[in-house]
């Protein structure tokens, strides 16, 4: 049997995507997304709740879709897996983060309302008047 290294996440961006280019020209996006947890606490009954928030990179194309099409409070549903890299900061100090390399990223709910279209809603177009015919009797 092979490893299996494979993440699916369903929750919401905290922010808009980030969009860059490496030097060799591939796109990178780069998101948070928040999952939330909610469980029964057996000592108290009470429902808890916890937020996790998971960094996403998305590579390429979908990347530039991502960085065009989400926003901020987005439902999104990432498939990918999980990669844990070390670096070094300009300290000295040897850091290492946890990230969702996305295979796909599938946008779900309504797309949110910007904030230009509901500050100036759109100027909505009259109604067409129209007669409506007289009922005829229909022999049954």
């Amino acid at each position: 049997m092979s490893d299996v290294n494979r993440v699916l996440l369903t929750g919401r961006l905290t922010a808009d995507p980030d969009l860059r280019y490496t030097q060799s020209g591939q796109a990178l996006a780069r998101f948070t997304v928040a999952v939330n947890r909610v469980w029964q606490n057996p000592k108290t009954g009470a429902q808890e709740k916890e937020e996790n928030f998971i960094p996403i990179v998305v590579w390429g194309k979908q990347g530039e879709n991502c960085a065009q099409y989400l926003r901020k409070g987005r439902l999104v549903a990432v498939d990918g897996r999980l990669q844990v890299r070390s670096f070094t900061t300009q300290n000295g100090d040897r850091r290492r983060i946890s990230e969702v390399v996305a295979q796909s990223v599938h946008f779900l709910g309504s797309k949110p309302e910007s904030a230009e279209s509901a500050a100036a809603p759109e100027a909505a177009e009259p109604e067409e008047e129209v007669e409506t015919p007289p009922e005829e009797e229909v022999p049954f």
